[in-house]
């Protein structure tokens, strides 16, 4: 079971940031040890950050998915951004280009596996699958203003498009390989819930 961050504050108090050099060694030393359907969960400190991580009471305000392509040796994130929707970049963008201005992911990233996905070959190809066919889809700006509105006024409405979050895009990777991820009080889709279920174990915190 990954450990209960609650707030970025007790991410950092149990985990201090280490240097951006500390940050690439260590990922290169567990970078073998990384498998398709893994979770990378980012703690950022933009406002929508913020209301992310205040609305689900968690550390993390954003999640993405390892895939790793056996035949090149390559890992890749796949994760759905405001800017690009669903995207599939090299894992190591993250600790040195993540923002393509030659910078590290500003915030922190912790390193999980799913216990259900990662002991089938099966699940694991069908998250790779949904992965690379939704690549390009567009990310679900309005969502985030439905959130707001449904705390503010209780709705529980659930609003469906062909549009992701990234915790969207988790929630129907895990569902196209036939693994269930949990909403929140008020059908709210966040990663934070995800973190905090039993299957889920923390592997690392990289940056």
């Amino acid at each position: 079971m990954a450990i209960g961050l609650y707030t970025k504050r007790k991410l950092e108090e149990e985990f201090p940031k280490l240097d951006r050099i500390t940050n690439i060694q260590n990922y290169n030393k567990i970078r073998s040890e990384l498998k398709s359907g893994d979770l990378l969960f980012f703690s950022g400190d933009h406002w929508l950050s913020s209301l992310i991580r205040w609305r689900s009471r968690s550390a993390w305000s954003h999640v993405g998915l390892v895939v790793i392509i056996e035949e090149m040796e390559r890992v890749f994130l796949i994760e759905s951004v405001l800017e690009n929707g669903v995207r599939m970049v090299p894992m190591s963008n993250v600790f040195k280009d993540y923002d393509g201005m030659g910078k590290p992911y500003v915030g922190r990233v912790a390193w999980t596996r799913h216990s259900e996905i990662s002991q089938s070959e099966e699940k694991i190809r069908k998250v790779k699958e949904f992965c690379l066919d939704n690549l390009t889809k567009q990310y679900d700006n309005l969502e985030y203003l439905r959130i707001l509105w449904r705390t503010l006024m209780g709705s529980k409405e659930i609003f469906r498009d062909s549009k992701f979050t990234c915790a969207e895009f988790i929630l129907e990777a895990y569902q196209y390989a036939g693994v269930d991820l949990p909403k929140e009080h008020g059908y709210f889709i966040s990663p934070g819930v995800f973190f905090r279920q039993e299957e889920v174990e923390l592997k690392s915190i990289l940056i």
